[in-house]
């Protein structure tokens, strides 16, 4: 039997014609290497434009993961200490990446599906400056975060305001950014609040690969440009990269890929609840959490899902810019039976 993927993840979703045409664009002529061409020159004042950052630095690299461990590593020291949710992609899908790279700890907090309390930051900085523990330095939190819920405006101000206050660097992993702010239909920059350093997502939401680091406060990272090297991840033919972000970016293309993959989550989360599925999570983005017995589960074993604990019976689906109405039905018309 075939098994489609058009559930199992973002990442399975084919590349967006415009990103194509972008990549053959990009190889018709010689030009400089290491990121010093027009391409990533162009992308880079996009970024800067739609996040309201004008003096932010930007590094493009070439997975979510990388652009996760550079940010972080560059904020930090081996006696550092940094925060994450219970179920941070950074600490539970990244096999200790950041944790290699940088030296530091990476500490868990207690969350709501990834929405973390600001008080629990306040907890971890009581005992800051006692040489027995890990210094806390930057907290790491996800929008929209692993269960695909969506920090809203106001929550996400208070959370990094808070942290500020605690003396704590703030990174954003936007690997679905655009779908938060699809979501939230904010202008970019109200959907990052005062973050100093955000991972902008690109392969999930229609580009072949490629995903950039947008640093707000560059002072605060020094040396980012050399994590980004010794890791493998400074591209000399960047502008493969570059390129792709500027055709998702042009004409607001990637808020348009989002909202529709956000559309179909929530037309297929609105057709499980119809038939007395419970969700496992409030669908605000593009992903659906959904509880299904072994019987549920074998009526769609067509298509490839995600089972995140293999202890529960909690599984989910994701949409893409590529999903279809008739995928969507599909699912629900073969766990009607």
């Amino acid at each position: 039997m075939t098994v489609s993927a058009a559930f199992a993840s973002d990442n399975a979703a084919p590349v967006h014609p415009a990103v194509l045409d972008a990549l053959i664009g990009a190889n018709a002529d010689p030009v400089s290497a290491y990121g010093k061409d027009p391409y990533t020159e162009h992308a880079t004042q996009r970024l800067r434009d739609l996040f309201a950052s004008p003096d932010a630095e930007v590094l493009f690299a070439l997975t979510g993961t990388a652009a996760n461990v550079i940010a972080l590593s560059a904020a930090t020291r081996p006696w550092h200490e940094i925060l994450c949710s219970d179920i941070a992609h950074a600490l539970l899908d990244e096999a200790g990446g950041p944790v290699r790279i940088s030296g530091a700890q990476l500490t868990r907090l207690p969350s709501d599906d990834g929405l973390i309390d600001p008080a629990e930051l306040e907890r971890r900085v009581a005992r800051r400056g006692d040489v027995h523990h890990s210094h806390p330095s930057i907290v790491t939190i996800t929008q929209s975060t692993e269960n695909g819920r969506v920090w809203t405006a106001s929550r996400l101000r208070e959370f990094v305001d808070r942290a500020h206050e605690l003396d704590l660097l703030v990174h954003i992993d936007g690997a679905r950014i655009a779908n938060a702010i699809a979501a939230l239909d904010l202008d970019p920059a109200e959907a990052i609040a005062d973050a100093d350093v955000v991972t902008v997502g690109g392969t999930k939401n229609g580009q072949m690969f490629g995903d950039a680091v947008l640093v707000r406060r560059p002072e605060r990272f020094d040396g980012i440009r050399f994590v980004q090297k010794q890791i493998g991840q400074l591209a000399s033919k960047q502008r493969f990269v570059a390129a792709q972000f500027e055709a998702m970016l042009t004409d607001g293309l990637w808020l348009q890929t989002a909202a529709h993959a956000n559309t179909m989550a929530a037309r297929l989360s609105r057709g499980l609840t119809a038939m007395g599925l419970r969700l496992a999570a409030p669908t605000e983005a593009n992903e659906v959490f959904v509880q299904l017995d072994p019987a549920a589960r074998e009526r769609i074993s067509g298509y490839a899902v995600h089972q995140p604990d293999a202890l529960s019976p909690v599984f989910r689906l994701v949409c893409s810019w590529a999903t279809t109405e008739e995928q969507v039905s599909d699912v629900l018309q073969r766990l009607r039976g």
